[in-house]
């Protein structure tokens, strides 16, 4: 035996009946002209402002193999600019130059390793506030500007 179907289900087939009962209507004519023309816009199109996909595949063999040989010319001259820097001459130099950054490094642990721990969570506490605001700012904004629409 079926069992009786719950009340959601003879909804859903009343609500089925009354659309499917209702007569078809017809576009109105100025959407319909829209339509039209801009299929016809889209067929008259040139195959170059369409999808690489719907190329003839001429097009698309000479696209790929023009891609590879600018691909190929652009690492070409990145090996011609980098070719004159020789890593073994240039090592000792390029440590020699950078050396202040050691420095810098080295003083911003000292300074970091002095301050009170108080005062690195305060820090913290205030970004974390400063981060939760311009997180409100912003969905407030959000909220403000398109949410309405």
């Amino acid at each position: 035996m079926n069992a009786p179907l719950d009340h959601d289900e003879q909804l859903r087939q009343l609500v089925d009946r009354a659309l499917r009962d209702q007569p078809l209507r017809r576009a109105p004519a100025s959407l319909e002209a829209n339509v039209m023309a801009a299929i016809a816009a889209r067929a008259a199109a040139p195959w170059w402002r369409s999808s690489f996909a719907h190329w003839p595949v001429a097009a698309r063999i000479v696209f790929l193999v023009a891609s590879v040989g600018f691909i190929k010319l652009a690492l070409q001259g990145m090996a011609t600019l980098i070719d004159p820097l020789d890593a073994t001459a240039r090592g000792a130099d390029l440590f020699a130059e950078l050396s202040w950054i050691h420095a810098l490094f080295a003083t911003m642990f000292a300074v970091a390793r002095s301050l009170p721990s108080l005062w690195v969570y305060g820090a913290l506490a205030v970004l974390g506030a400063f981060y939760l605001m311009l997180f409100g700012i912003s969905a407030a904004a959000y909220r403000t500007l398109y949410a309405s629409r």
